[in-house]
């Protein structure tokens, strides 16, 4: 289940977003996103391609991650020094830890991605275990999947 380029690259969906702190995922939050497309640059960085929403509206945005010396970690400036590390990826799903390292502390950020709107029990199970090692409660957790996803609205 560790990844391979190949499994990383394409369109994603976000199934589960959850946080440390909750408020940061709720709507309006600052890492509550939605997960569109990975591609894998030449260099070995990531143009991470997602929507979030603003004033109602559906907004694409993008940022590259920059690999680092751990294969599958890599890193972007967003509210401080991020650590983006892919958890595990099949072709169906992937769990994706961001750790964020800012003035205001330490933020983690567990999302489930699926090649579809849902993922089979494998998914749910290894994001489940992975939040919970991660410290993050149930309560902390959204399920995206039920939600209008802002690249589906035109």
């Amino acid at each position: 289940m560790h990844p391979g380029h190949f499994q990383i690259e394409g369109k994603w969906n976000s199934i589960k977003l959850g946080a440390t702190n909750r408020a940061v995922i709720e709507e309006g939050g600052s890492y509550r996103c939605f997960m569109s497309a990975i591609e894998l640059l030449k260099n070995g960085n990531l143009n991470v391609t997602y929507f979030h929403r603003k004033n109602g509206q559906c907004i694409k945005e993008f940022y590259i991650a920059d690999k680092t010396a751990i294969p599958g970690r890599y890193e972007f400036e967003y509210e401080g020094k991020n650590y983006l590390t892919f958890v595990a990826v099949t072709s169906d799903f992937a769990v994706v830890d961001t750790e964020n390292q800012s003035d205001r502390g330490q933020l983690v950020v567990v999302e489930l991605y699926g090649r579809g709107l849902s993922v089979g029990d494998a998914g749910q199970k290894a994001y489940s275990q992975h939040s919970a090692r991660r410290g993050i409660p149930e309560e902390n957790i959204f399920d995206l999947s039920k939600l209008e996803h802002c690249k589906h609205i035109p």
